[in-house]
């Protein structure tokens, strides 16, 4: 009878460690969906709230995910190091694949170019078979750019104060920085929603820049690949704002010359991160604080090199691109099918014509006669809103849609703080 009941009582024990294992396996699992989702707001709160109990990687890793998508790249870079040189037998292949991804883009952001190509390169030769169709199509591209910079120093900033000067509005309607390059003054579109800056070739070569010998493609918002190289202005200048070790994209004019609209530069991420912070009032005045402020808001996130805002729509939690770069809002796939049965009953379905960076494509969709989009406390309407009901590119399968110009002029300052990670509008 005894040893029966001792028995027993080992199995009792050995069903009670493994439903716990269990139950936070699936904890992880949860979380990690969400992640592979791009479900960011909610994976970060909830990683905040994950047991670490009797487990060893599991949350450094969710962690190191959660960092680099909010903005925190040291962290993120420095963990994944840790985890990979110490826990790289026990972390399924699978896993490893998304933390190396992740290290290859805190590099990328954290301007340590020759790292980036280096975690490229193992990225695509042990794991991208776990990569999205996507993302293994222009890992290679980006390979060949970072082998490219991987002996351009990282890129500076200096300070001089706060910076005020007045930004423009061209003949679209973007915004327009003076910038000067080598003692040459140019009006450069400020586009938050371009991963680099860019430089087109007239206009590199007459500053004299040192182009690239190589080519890769680069996708654009409509999908299409357009052929680039890069270059690097050793120097630039933005009112009192010192930049050095600027790389650029060099792409051909006609890629962004549409009609008699030409576009000769574009500021993108890179240079808007070096800021800190920035703000843009509706009188045009541009404004880059010497010491970033802060904000519980905490609504902005990282999609790869692509920024994104937590919306509210009907009191539903949304996760919109932010573009700055572009005049329209459009909502995507996910929108869709979130509000499809009002949508189809309501509207009828029509073909859309969407331009960008290589030309105009048309694709299926509906126009939304009126929706209403709140960030923080502040509601907007918008009206005549193109909803695309195909993916066209990754993003697309993913977030509800892309907040431009028409959002961003009705109030009377937008704030972007890369420190703190919040997209702020005030009236």
């Amino acid at each position: 009878m005894y040893q029966k009941s001792k028995f027993f009582t080992l199995i009792f024990f050995i069903l009670v460690y493994f439903s716990q294992s269990f139950l936070y396996s699936q904890d992880f699992n949860t979380l990690y969906a969400r992640y592979k989702q791009k479900d960011f707001f909610r994976f970060r709160n909830e990683v905040k709230n994950y047991s670490e109990e009797k487990q060893t990687w599991q949350k450094k890793y969710l962690e190191a995910l959660s960092d680099c998508i909010f903005g925190n790249f040291e962290k993120s870079r420095d963990n994944i190091t840790h985890l990979i040189n110490n826990y790289s037998s026990e972390i399924p292949d699978s896993l490893l694949a998304d933390i190396y991804y992740k290290k290859y883009y805190a590099h990328a952001f954290l301007y340590e170019y020759k790292d980036a190509y280096e975690t490229a390169e193992i990225l695509s030769s042990k794991y991208s078979k776990y990569l999205s169709p996507g993302d293994k199509e222009y890992l290679p591209e980006d390979i060949i750019m970072f082998k490219s910079l991987k002996d351009v120093p990282i890129q500076k900033i200096t300070k001089n104060g706060d910076l005020n000067i007045i930004i423009k509005k061209d003949i679209a309607g973007l915004w327009n920085l003076p910038i000067t390059i080598n003692n040459v003054n140019f009006e450069f579109v400020f586009d938050t929603g371009a991963e680099y800056s860019v430089i087109v070739e007239s206009v590199a070569k007459k500053l004299g820049l040192k182009i690239s010998d190589t080519y890769f493609k680069v996708g654009t918002a409509t999908d299409k690949k357009i052929l680039s190289r890069v270059a690097v202005a050793t120097s630039m200048r933005i009112g009192n704002i010192m930049l050095s070790n600027v790389v650029f994209y060099v792409m051909k004019d006609e890629d962004f010359t549409f009609g008699p609209y030409k576009i000769e530069g574009i500021i993108g991420a890179p240079i808007m991160r070096a800021f800190g912070e920035f703000k843009i009032t509706k009188d045009n005045n541009f404004i880059v604080p010497e010491v970033p402020e802060n904000n519980d808001i905490k609504n902005f996130a990282y999609t790869n090199y692509t920024p994104v805002i937590q919306m509210v729509y009907m009191n539903d939690s949304l996760n919109f691109i932010f573009d700055s770069g572009n005049n329209d809002i459009t909502l995507f796939k996910p929108f869709f099918d979130k509000y499809s049965n009002d949508i189809s009953e309501k509207y009828k379905l029509t073909k859309i014509n969407l331009g960008g960076a290589g030309g105009i494509i048309e694709t299926d969709g509906y126009i939304i006669d009126k929706i209403f989009l709140k960030s923080g406390n502040l509601n907007a309407e918008l009206i005549n809103i193109n909803l695309l009901i195909n993916a066209l590119t990754d993003d697309q399968k993913y977030f509800h849609g892309n907040l431009g110009q028409a959002y961003i002029k009705q109030f009377n300052t937008l704030i972007m703080n890369f420190k703190n990670m919040y997209i702020e509008f005030q009236n």
